[in-house]
């Protein structure tokens, strides 16, 4: 089939992993599929999705997470759905290509598997390489070229579809309004602590809190451990770097002992918007020329950049400090640097206004010679050989302890610790150690009586031993009472609050009346400003999505928010401040990002559609086990 293909193929990388070229063949079984004696996973249209074909795509999915190197991977009925959601869809989008009469010709084929880089060596495909992979995981060439001929038909489908979709420049301008109008909100908060003390907590009211949020006060499953670090600190004594390696370190690295050209200025700032009128500009630039006169004249910089600067650097005189090239924007810097000490600059526009600048000193570059770094390079080869040294180290004594040796004589012969914090769980600190998610991932990857593989850390490694695996569990009431109290007090405190609120959100009929309010109840109106529709957050008061999608209905005639919000137990009014439209000057910039956004979502609700259609006209049955499945990604 790819005779041609192979025989101009060249030598071979000898190893790659399976796990690079699992997407391609994942979701459609290996080998030859005969229905015989097999369990049928599903049906689609009288197509046999056997058992044999899941279990593989399920383990390649599993493999394919295990790779990607998180914290965890999905649970394993998540990835049951998946896969076999995958199977189905992709048997669906071939049955669709055939209707089609869509195909793959041996051009496509050969072309699609030349061009995969697991496949190449130097560039070109490497038939070598080929076979290996494929004799690696029981494939033969026909089998695999087969999967690959029809991903790429199912691929054609979806191409089809994803062709189909155009998004005009309304819809992008449209969207572009919606998504950067904005928002201010003024917010009148009502603490739960104002009314903490008027509440109790009764024993019935506390047992029923704990019947009814038993999950609230679950202890997670944690382990016990015994650790033993080897730290790279602990084996600096050892090493003494000579003078040659100090020597080498340094020639080796001249970029780093290059100090570039620094200069060491203030300035005054007057903001101007990119926006601003000709009559805000003009303004503008009298106001600096008259401040510009004063400095030239021999007024004291510092004393007119603290009367006049619009920025946070007006109450230190304006100073800037120093910084090199690159740094401020280029005409900043090109007005700085070409200033000589002492000298003050005329007027300067950039993006954030215009600006006087006074050089206060310059400093050339230069290269800093080996004697004045040399105790930090000393510091750096000691750290490196010292690592390399707890390296050394620690898998030796980790070779002792699987071999049989007490991890507690392999330590003291090593004069370390063994240290036995108390049990934690896998997203918890570890008592007298902190966080440390390397050791706890670890720790929850081995069997207690087991030792863990070498944990690597920035700071040096460390040997992991599981003494007792505690399974998680909700703790008697008696145990955990003190938090109970505390959340039925809470509880009630914001339920008096959000009452009250109630009561004075009934009261407002426009923006102004909030003042009046706030003022009675000796509150303070918060404001929440620039607030956008993505996402929950809202500045200045936290996560309140409820509030967030209530604001943008929000008008002058109807300003007041139509219910009390709780945010962080909290009863929270809001009232319309202001509504911000879109600023249309920046649409053509936005533009090209908005529209690849745009274009593949649209993209992708078109594939979901077209899915849910070929879905609702299949006959599709599912084997014993296996229920259909949440719709895979398209």
């Amino acid at each position: 089939m790819l005779d041609a293909m192979r025989k101009r193929a060249d030598s071979v990388l000898l190893k790659i992993l399976f796990v690079m070229i699992v997407l391609v063949f994942m979701f459609w079984g290996v080998g030859t599929m005969g229905r015989d004696k097999m369990e049928i996973a599903a049906t689609v249209n009288d197509h046999v999705i056997s058992r044999r074909q899941f279990d593989r795509a399920y383990q390649n999915l599993t493999n394919m997470y295990q790779s990607l190197g998180g914290e965890s991977q999905p649970p394993a009925d998540m990835l049951r759905n998946q896969a076999i959601a995958q199977l189905v869809a992709t048997e669906l989008l071939l049955q669709e290509a055939h209707r089609l009469g869509l195909e793959v010709d041996e051009g496509e084929l050969r072309d699609s598997i030349a061009s995969m880089s697991q496949f190449q060596s130097d560039g070109r495909f490497d038939k070598d390489g080929y076979l290996q992979v494929l004799q690696a995981n029981g494939l033969k060439p026909a089998d695999f070229e087969d999967l690959q001929r029809r991903q790429l038909l199912a691929g054609k489908v979806q191409e089809v579809v994803r062709r189909g979709v155009h998004v005009s420049d309304q819809e992008l301008k449209d969207r572009f309004r919606y998504e950067n109008e904005r928002v201010d909100l003024r917010l009148l908060r009502l603490p739960a602590s104002r009314f903490a003390e008027q509440v109790q907590a009764s024993d019935a009211e506390v047992q029923k809190f704990y019947d009814e949020h038993p999950d609230r006060y679950r202890e997670p499953e944690r382990v016990s451990a015994q650790l033993v670090e080897f730290r790279a600190q602990d084996f600096a004594a050892q090493v003494t770097p000579t003078d040659a390696e100090v020597q080498a370190y340094y020639d080796a690295r001249p970029e780093e002992y290059t100090k570039p050209e620094e200069a060491r200025a203030r300035h005054i700032l007057f903001k101007l918007a990119p926006t601003a009128s000709d009559a805000d500009k003009a303004a503008a630039r009298t106001k600096a020329a008259d401040v510009l006169a004063q400095a030239k004249g021999g007024a004291d910089f510092a004393a007119l950049a603290t009367q006049h600067s619009q920025d946070s650097t007006a109450a230190n005189g304006g100073d800037l400090g120093s910084f090199g090239r690159g740094v401020m924007t280029p005409a900043f810097e090109a007005a700085a640097f070409a200033l000589e000490p002492g000298g003050i600059s005329e007027v300067v526009e950039t993006p954030f206004g215009l600006h006087i600048i006074k050089l206060e000193a310059k400093t050339p570059a230069r290269t800093q010679p080996l004697d004045e770094v040399r105790a930090d390079i000393v510091a750096a080869i000691k750290t490196q050989q010292a690592r390399q040294e707890a390296l050394h180290a620690v898998e030796t004594a980790h070779e002792r302890v699987l071999d049989g040796e007490p991890l507690e004589k392999v330590a003291a012969d090593l004069k370390l610790t063994v240290t036995t914090p108390a049990p934690f769980g896998a997203s918890e600190p570890i008592a007298g150690l902190g966080v440390r998610p390397e050791i706890a991932r670890e720790a929850f990857a081995t069997e207690p009586g087991e030792i863990g593989e070498v944990v690597t850390e920035p700071n040096g490694y460390t040997i992991v031993r599981i003494v007792e695996r505690i399974p998680s569990a909700i703790p008697p009431l008696a145990q955990v009472r003190g938090k109970v109290e505390a959340d039925v007090r809470e509880q009630k405190a914001g339920d008096l609050a959000k009452q009250k609120a109630e009561a004075l959100r009934a009261t407002l009929k426009t923006a102004a009346d909030l003042d009046a309010v706030a003022a009675q109840e000796t509150l303070t109106v918060e404001e929440a400003k620039q607030i956008g529709r993505l996402g929950g957050f809202v500045p200045n008061l936290g996560n309140a999505p409820d509030l967030k999608q209530a604001a943008f209905a929000l008008t002058a005639e109807a300003p007041v928010a139509p219910a009390v919000y709780a945010v962080s137990g909290d009863a929270v009014i809001a009232v319309l401040g202001a509504r911000l439209p879109a600023d249309d000057t920046r649409f053509a910039t936005d533009k090209p990002t908005l529209a690849n956004r745009v274009q593949t979502q649209a993209e992708n609700a078109a594939m979901k559609t077209f899915m849910d259609q070929l879905k609702a006209k299949a006959r599709i049955e599912y084997g014993q086990g296996f229920a259909a499945a949440p719709d895979a990604a398209q």
